[in-house]
């Protein structure tokens, strides 16, 4: 198992865990339970806090290390958790739109933001797409799952598809010519 697949797994482990907890019908046993898990939660937001100002106190290099910590898919979460990562709402969602390009970019798409509302980021997909319409579907797909990775605190992405289908390579048609079996 690799590093990212045991983290993932914690997570669900922690998640599941959460809705049980959320489950237990003894109200004292309940309320010590969350106490004892947002007790947790503070002691690392505290302690996240002190690192990432003591790496800005260290000037550009500590601002490059922070940095690096916010682009790593785990220490990057755990800052935006904590409300601590270093990238603003806006910076995020510029990389996740470049990553989007980037994913759908052999497809003869584009992407386009066209606004921000209520914690929904809307987009368009535009151009001229080359393939079929599930290869559309797989570019919405792709898109969305890279404005999550970098904004996760969004409520929804919406992606308007204008994308006008590009001409499909012509089909050919093949014949088989097949032998009578031959007898002996």
């Amino acid at each position: 198992m690799t590093t990212e697949q045991g983290t993932r797994q914690r997570a669900a482990q922690i998640e599941d865990l959460v809705r049980r907890i959320e489950g237990i019908s003894d109200p004292a046993v309940k309320a010590n339970a969350t106490v004892l898990i947002q007790s947790l939660l503070d002691l690392h937001r505290e302690g996240f806090e002190r690192v990432t100002q003591m790496l800005r106190e260290e000037g550009e290099p500590g601002n490059r290390l922070l940095q690096r910590l916010a682009a790593d898919e785990l220490t990057g979460s755990l800052l935006l958790l904590y409300d601590l990562h270093p990238d603003d709402f806006e910076v995020r969602l510029g990389k996740g739109i470049a990553e989007a390009e980037k994913a759908i970019a052999g497809q003869g798409a584009t992407v386009d933001l066209t606004g921000v509302r209520d914690g929904v980021v809307h987009l368009r997909l535009t151009g001229k797409a080359h393939g079929c319409g599930s290869t559309q579907g797989g570019m919405e797909k792709a898109i969305q799952d890279a404005i999550f990775s970098a904004v996760p605190e969004v409520v929804a992405v919406r992606v308007e598809n204008a994308v006008q289908s590009g001409p499909g390579e012509q089909l050919v048609q093949l014949q088989l010519a097949v032998a009578e079996p031959q007898r002996t």
